[in-house]
């Protein structure tokens, strides 16, 4: 069985992240795989004799793709076709696709033209591909609801942290925190281009509520995009602001913090969280959309909108040490249940059985 897989798509996003755990794990599983690439923008880790790259010279929304990918198809002689986007080419072969999350169809996240063009999107990959992979039991019942796919025609496959920028070991990495001025005990929270969804105003508040009624002193860290930061600053925060950072140094401050604060209002997976877990990061998020799901034991789940409950959590963490321990202890124990090599056996046996059923 030969799969082609559409490695375009690769970037610095949660989608960027998936190809880049997935597709060396389905390498060490055996699988044959063609990848299809971006010259400019290659995937990292893909340098083994047993892996064929092509390049592809159509843009990732361009119609022409269509066309270049059905030459690669029958020139490759694909059995089976992935791609991890819900913008997919129509292909002859049976397509796997993987989505992510269903947020534009339950937030306003662009402007109104786009958003339609980008929910008729969704709802064509609904219909025409095969086989359709999930990243949570929350996402397969979204598109279940909201898309009326068959769930025969949908499996669950979790992602994973990368093991080797995110892992509890801190041996050497004692001067991490000062090489970004920031002074322990430390707090994190992410921001986003969607700064809304993730609830960056409800995180930063819970974080201030904190500051005020804590005895222990803490400064609070801010890392991605400063999207919305304007709108959702807290004058009375001692707030240090990273913006992007590569996954080696993020896993490095998850390591060395007390906390990592994650109220967003929906998500597919969450993968910032099984990140910080695989640190030992204790985490502070909400129980909307997976996180709950994901989170299982490992995490502390709050309403989203409950920032009184989500200090108080913090506050616990910061004054007692057995406390703090504890959560570093189950956030390990739930973040082993997540592995790239796990999701690349998963995914291979969707590509089996869309193969056999075709």
């Amino acid at each position: 069985m030969r799969v082609g897989f559409d490695a375009r798509w690769y970037n610095q996003s949660g989608v960027g992240s998936y190809i880049a755990g997935l597709l060396p794990a389905l390498v060490r599983a055996g699988c044959e795989l063609m990848v299809y690439i971006d010259r400019r923008n290659p995937v990292p880790g893909l340098d083994m004799p047993s892996v064929q790259t092509v390049p592809v010279s159509s843009a990732k929304y361009s119609p022409l793709a269509t066309l270049e990918f059905r030459h690669l198809e029958k020139r490759d002689k694909l059995d089976v076709f992935h791609c991890p986007f819900y913008a997919a080419p129509l292909l002859n072969c049976p397509m796997v696709v993987t989505v992510h999350d269903l947020i534009p169809f339950l937030f306003p996240i662009y402007p109104w033209p786009k958003q339609k063009m980008v929910r008729a999107g969704y709802r064509m990959i609904a219909r025409r591909a095969a086989h359709l992979i999930a990243d949570s039991h929350c996402t397969a019942t979204d598109l279940q609801k909201i898309l009326g796919v068959s769930p025969d025609r949908i499996s669950t496959v979790y992602l994973a942290a990368d093991r080797e920028s995110f892992h509890p070991c801190r041996a050497a990495e004692n001067g991490v925190p000062q090489k970004f001025g920031i002074t322990k005990p430390f707090v994190i929270v992410a921001s986003a281009r969607n700064w809304r969804t993730k609830n960056l105003e409800n995180a930063l508040q819970a974080l201030e509520i904190a500051h005020r009624e804590s005895d222990v002193r803490f400064q609070s860290v801010m890392y991605g995009p400063t999207n919305g930061l304007k709108a959702s600053f807290r004058n009375s925060l001692d707030l240090k602001i990273l913006g992007y950072l590569s996954a080696k140094d993020l896993g490095a401050l998850f390591r060395h913090a007390h906390a990592f604060v994650m109220p967003s209002l929906y998500e597919g997976f969450g993968l910032p969280m099984v990140e910080a877990m695989s640190c030992g990061c204790p985490v502070i998020a909400s129980d909307r959309g997976s996180l709950p799901e994901i989170a299982g034991d490992g995490a502390q789940c709050f309403d989203a909108l409950d920032v009184h409950a989500m200090a108080k959590a913090l506050i616990e963490l910061l004054r007692n040490p057995e406390e703090l321990q504890q959560k570093r202890s189950d956030a390990l124990r739930r973040a082993a249940d997540f592995s790239w090599d796990k999701a690349a056996q998963e995914t291979i046996s969707v590509y089996h059985h869309v193969n056999r059923s075709n």
